[in-house]
């Protein structure tokens, strides 16, 4: 009996450490799918960028390699920090556009595309995965981007660039990126 009670006593504290693994696993989930905004289907005003005084030791760490060239330097860092760039098509091109971009620390990124993710784009559009066919491909892109560096803020747009919406994100981007200048 005694025997049999220590053994469903090891099994239980195994599930134990199982579940506590699975709630961690879910945790992380859910914190990569809330820092990404909703998908925006029109365009609507964007508040300014918050601007640092000053990089962070983690700032400082994550982009110790480039704050080393002389053409970018700290000012340099901060300056991109403070930068908004919108990116028109989440596919071959815009994919590791939009990875660089987050990966050298740029402020918010607009991701604009009114496709979805498909099998035959996976080869060639980088930020997108097998789990995100049929997804938004802004949606996907902005995801991806997230989970590379989580200080760039995303605005994933699931639209069509069109003489009626071009100048009005143009000039929201331009406005967003001029107010912290």
């Amino acid at each position: 009996m005694a025997q049999e009670a220590g053994s469903l006593k090891a099994q239980l504290k195994e599930k134990e450490k199982e579940i506590a693994a699975l709630k961690n696993k879910l945790a992380q989930l859910e914190k990569s799918y809330a820092s990404v905004p909703e998908l925006q289907d029109k365009v609507t005003p964007l508040s300014p960028l918050t601007t640092k005084p000053a990089l962070s030791n983690e700032d400082i760490m994550r982009y110790s390699r480039q704050l080393l060239l002389p053409e970018l330097g700290v000012k340099g860092q901060l300056n991109l920090s403070r930068t908004s760039v919108l990116i028109v098509g989440c596919g071959g091109l815009g994919c590791p556009l939009a990875q660089y971009l987050a990966a050298a620390g740029i402020g918010r990124l607009g991701l604009l595309d009114y496709d979805e993710v498909e099998l035959s784009n996976l080869h060639r559009q980088v930020l997108h995965g097998e789990e995100n066919q049929g997804q938004a491909k802004a949606l996907s892109a902005a995801r991806a981007v997230k989970r590379l560096n989580s200080t760039v803020e995303c605005i994933p747009y699931h639209l069509q660039l069109s003489p009626e919406n071009a100048l009005q994100l143009i000039q929201h981007f331009l406005r967003s990126a001029a107010a912290d200048v």
